[in-house]
Protein backbone atom coordinates (compact mmCIF):
# COMPACT_ATOMS: atom_id res chain seq x y z
CA UNK A 1 0.00 0.00 0.00
CA UNK A 2 2.80 2.42 0.86
CA UNK A 3 4.55 2.09 -2.52
CA UNK A 4 1.24 2.49 -4.37
CA UNK A 5 0.46 5.68 -2.46
CA UNK A 6 3.92 7.07 -3.21
CA UNK A 7 3.51 6.29 -6.91
CA UNK A 8 0.21 8.18 -6.97
CA UNK A 9 1.91 11.22 -5.42
CA UNK A 10 5.05 11.13 -7.57
CA UNK A 11 3.71 10.44 -11.03
CA UNK A 12 1.83 13.74 -11.58
CA UNK A 13 5.02 15.68 -10.81
CA UNK A 14 7.09 14.21 -13.61
CA UNK A 15 4.15 13.74 -15.97
CA UNK A 16 3.53 17.48 -15.81
CA UNK A 17 7.22 18.19 -16.39
CA UNK A 18 7.28 15.92 -19.43
CA UNK A 19 4.39 17.91 -20.96
CA UNK A 20 6.34 21.18 -20.89
CA UNK A 21 7.80 22.41 -24.20
CA UNK A 22 11.18 20.65 -24.46
CA UNK A 23 13.81 22.52 -26.44
CA UNK A 24 16.05 19.83 -27.92
CA UNK A 25 14.89 16.79 -29.90
CA UNK A 26 17.00 13.70 -30.47
CA UNK A 27 16.65 10.73 -32.83
CA UNK A 28 17.90 7.39 -31.47
CA UNK A 29 19.16 4.84 -33.99
CA UNK A 30 20.54 1.36 -33.48
CA UNK A 31 22.22 -0.46 -36.33
CA UNK A 32 21.20 2.42 -38.59
CA UNK A 33 17.48 2.01 -37.80
CA UNK A 34 15.46 4.52 -35.81
CA UNK A 35 14.22 2.94 -32.57
CA UNK A 36 13.06 5.95 -30.57
CA UNK A 37 12.99 9.68 -29.94
CA UNK A 38 13.88 11.89 -26.99
CA UNK A 39 13.26 15.52 -26.05
CA UNK A 40 14.99 17.44 -23.30
CA UNK A 41 15.43 20.87 -21.73
CA UNK A 42 18.36 22.26 -19.77
CA UNK A 43 17.85 24.79 -16.99
CA UNK A 44 20.46 26.87 -15.22
CA UNK A 45 18.77 26.50 -11.82
CA UNK A 46 17.27 23.76 -9.66
CA UNK A 47 13.78 23.56 -8.14
CA UNK A 48 12.72 26.62 -6.09
CA UNK A 49 15.42 28.67 -7.79
CA UNK A 50 18.29 26.94 -6.00
CA UNK A 51 21.74 27.21 -7.64
CA UNK A 52 22.79 24.38 -9.90
CA UNK A 53 21.29 22.87 -13.04
CA UNK A 54 18.36 20.70 -14.14
CA UNK A 55 17.73 18.35 -17.05
CA UNK A 56 14.13 17.42 -17.88
CA UNK A 57 13.69 14.69 -20.51
CA UNK A 58 11.02 12.55 -22.13
CA UNK A 59 11.73 9.55 -24.37
CA UNK A 60 9.59 7.07 -26.25
CA UNK A 61 10.39 3.70 -27.87
CA UNK A 62 9.46 3.30 -30.68
CA UNK A 63 8.81 6.92 -31.63
CA UNK A 64 5.31 6.17 -32.94
CA UNK A 65 2.83 4.14 -30.89
CA UNK A 66 5.49 3.69 -28.18
CA UNK A 67 5.53 0.55 -26.06
CA UNK A 68 7.84 2.22 -23.53
CA UNK A 69 7.82 5.80 -22.29
CA UNK A 70 10.39 7.33 -19.97
CA UNK A 71 10.45 10.69 -18.18
CA UNK A 72 13.49 11.89 -16.27
CA UNK A 73 14.49 14.82 -14.11
CA UNK A 74 18.07 15.35 -12.94
CA UNK A 75 19.16 18.16 -10.60
CA UNK A 76 22.82 18.86 -9.83
CA UNK A 77 24.51 21.28 -7.45
CA UNK A 78 27.01 23.93 -8.68
CA UNK A 79 29.91 21.50 -8.01
CA UNK A 80 28.19 18.87 -10.21
CA UNK A 81 27.16 16.64 -7.31
CA UNK A 82 23.78 14.92 -7.70
CA UNK A 83 21.02 16.68 -5.78
CA UNK A 84 17.91 14.86 -6.98
CA UNK A 85 16.96 12.36 -9.68
CA UNK A 86 13.67 10.82 -10.75
CA UNK A 87 13.02 8.40 -13.60
CA UNK A 88 9.52 7.18 -14.50
CA UNK A 89 9.32 4.14 -16.78
CA UNK A 90 5.97 3.11 -18.25
CA UNK A 91 5.94 -0.20 -20.11
CA UNK A 92 3.34 -2.93 -20.67
CA UNK A 93 0.84 -0.99 -18.59
CA UNK A 94 3.08 -0.91 -15.52
CA UNK A 95 4.93 2.06 -14.07
CA UNK A 96 8.21 2.02 -12.15
CA UNK A 97 9.57 5.12 -10.42
CA UNK A 98 13.27 5.35 -9.53
CA UNK A 99 14.43 8.06 -7.14
CA UNK A 100 17.98 9.02 -6.21
CA UNK A 101 19.41 11.73 -4.00
CA UNK A 102 22.89 12.72 -2.93
CA UNK A 103 23.89 12.90 0.71
CA UNK A 104 27.53 13.86 1.06
CA UNK A 105 29.64 11.05 -0.32
CA UNK A 106 26.62 8.74 -0.50
CA UNK A 107 23.97 8.13 -3.12
CA UNK A 108 20.62 6.77 -1.99
CA UNK A 109 18.51 5.04 -4.65
CA UNK A 110 14.90 3.89 -4.23
CA UNK A 111 12.77 1.92 -6.68
CA UNK A 112 8.97 2.03 -6.43
CA UNK A 113 6.52 -0.16 -8.31
CA UNK A 114 2.98 -1.21 -7.63
CA UNK A 115 3.10 -3.41 -4.54
CA UNK A 116 6.86 -3.20 -4.04
CA UNK A 117 9.57 -0.85 -2.84
CA UNK A 118 13.33 -1.30 -2.52
CA UNK A 119 16.35 0.84 -1.72
CA UNK A 120 20.13 0.78 -1.71
CA UNK A 121 23.03 3.03 -0.79
CA UNK A 122 25.97 3.62 -3.15
CA UNK A 123 29.12 5.78 -3.18
CA UNK A 124 28.41 9.28 -4.52
CA UNK A 125 30.27 12.52 -5.16
CA UNK A 126 31.09 14.89 -8.06
CA UNK A 127 32.74 12.11 -10.11
CA UNK A 128 29.57 10.00 -10.13
CA UNK A 129 27.05 10.40 -12.97
CA UNK A 130 23.65 8.78 -13.41
CA UNK A 131 22.95 7.31 -16.86
CA UNK A 132 20.26 5.23 -18.53
CA UNK A 133 20.37 3.08 -21.66
CA UNK A 134 17.32 4.89 -23.08
CA UNK A 135 17.68 8.51 -21.86
CA UNK A 136 20.69 9.99 -23.65
CA UNK A 137 20.39 13.59 -22.47
CA UNK A 138 21.83 12.27 -19.19
CA UNK A 139 25.19 12.26 -20.98
CA UNK A 140 25.15 16.07 -20.84
CA UNK A 141 26.86 16.18 -17.39
CA UNK A 142 29.55 13.86 -18.76
CA UNK A 143 30.35 16.42 -21.47
CA UNK A 144 30.54 19.17 -18.85
CA UNK A 145 32.84 17.16 -16.58
CA UNK A 146 35.26 16.12 -19.33
CA UNK A 147 38.76 17.63 -19.26
CA UNK A 148 41.57 17.81 -21.86
CA UNK A 149 43.66 15.44 -19.72
CA UNK A 150 40.71 13.06 -19.25
CA UNK A 151 38.57 12.74 -16.15
CA UNK A 152 37.75 9.38 -14.62
CA UNK A 153 34.04 9.04 -13.85
CA UNK A 154 31.81 6.35 -12.38
CA UNK A 155 28.47 5.83 -14.07
CA UNK A 156 25.54 4.32 -12.20
CA UNK A 157 22.54 3.05 -14.15
CA UNK A 158 19.78 3.19 -11.49
CA UNK A 159 17.27 1.17 -13.52
CA UNK A 160 19.53 -1.86 -13.99
CA UNK A 161 21.94 -1.37 -11.08
CA UNK A 162 24.89 -1.51 -13.49
CA UNK A 163 28.08 0.44 -12.70
CA UNK A 164 30.81 1.45 -15.14
CA UNK A 165 34.13 3.29 -14.83
CA UNK A 166 35.26 5.35 -17.80
CA UNK A 167 37.28 8.38 -18.83
CA UNK A 168 35.84 11.49 -20.48
CA UNK A 169 38.48 13.41 -22.44
CA UNK A 170 37.72 16.72 -24.13
CA UNK A 171 39.41 16.62 -27.53
CA UNK A 172 38.29 20.11 -28.53
CA UNK A 173 36.18 23.01 -27.28
CA UNK A 174 35.44 24.17 -23.74
CA UNK A 175 32.71 23.28 -21.20
CA UNK A 176 29.48 25.07 -22.02
CA UNK A 177 30.30 25.41 -25.73
CA UNK A 178 30.89 23.42 -28.89
CA UNK A 179 33.12 20.44 -28.22
CA UNK A 180 34.11 16.88 -28.95
CA UNK A 181 34.46 14.46 -26.01
CA UNK A 182 35.94 10.97 -26.32
CA UNK A 183 34.78 8.27 -23.88
CA UNK A 184 36.99 5.28 -23.10
CA UNK A 185 36.91 2.40 -20.64
CA UNK A 186 33.77 0.50 -19.71
CA UNK A 187 31.81 3.11 -21.67
CA UNK A 188 33.43 3.94 -25.01
CA UNK A 189 32.17 6.39 -27.57
CA UNK A 190 31.89 10.02 -28.59
CA UNK A 191 29.89 13.05 -27.46
CA UNK A 192 29.53 16.21 -29.53
CA UNK A 193 28.04 19.44 -28.14
CA UNK A 194 26.86 22.58 -29.92
CA UNK A 195 27.80 26.23 -29.30
CA UNK A 196 25.42 26.30 -26.32
CA UNK A 197 26.90 23.15 -24.76
CA UNK A 198 23.86 21.02 -25.57
CA UNK A 199 24.29 17.46 -26.82
CA UNK A 200 24.26 17.27 -30.58
CA UNK A 201 25.46 13.69 -31.09
CA UNK A 202 26.14 10.56 -29.01
CA UNK A 203 27.92 7.53 -30.44
CA UNK A 204 28.17 4.25 -28.52
CA UNK A 205 29.74 1.78 -30.99
CA UNK A 206 29.56 -1.28 -28.71
CA UNK A 207 25.76 -1.11 -28.90
CA UNK A 208 25.56 0.22 -32.43
CA UNK A 209 23.78 3.28 -31.02
CA UNK A 210 23.93 6.71 -32.64
CA UNK A 211 21.89 9.61 -31.27
CA UNK A 212 21.62 12.79 -33.33
CA UNK A 213 19.83 16.12 -33.11
CA UNK A 214 16.53 16.07 -35.00
CA UNK A 215 16.28 18.53 -37.89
Amino acid sequence: MRSTALLVMLLPVLSAAAQEPLETKLVVKQGGKEIGREEFTLRSTRARGLPGSTIIAAARYPSTTPATRLAASLERTPDSTLAKFQLDVESAGAVTVILAAGSGARLIVRTLAKGSESGRELPGGPDVVLLDDAVFSLYHPVAELATPAGRTLTAIFPRSGKRATFTARRESGTPGGAGRIALSGEIAGLLITDAHGRLERVELPAKGTVVTRAE
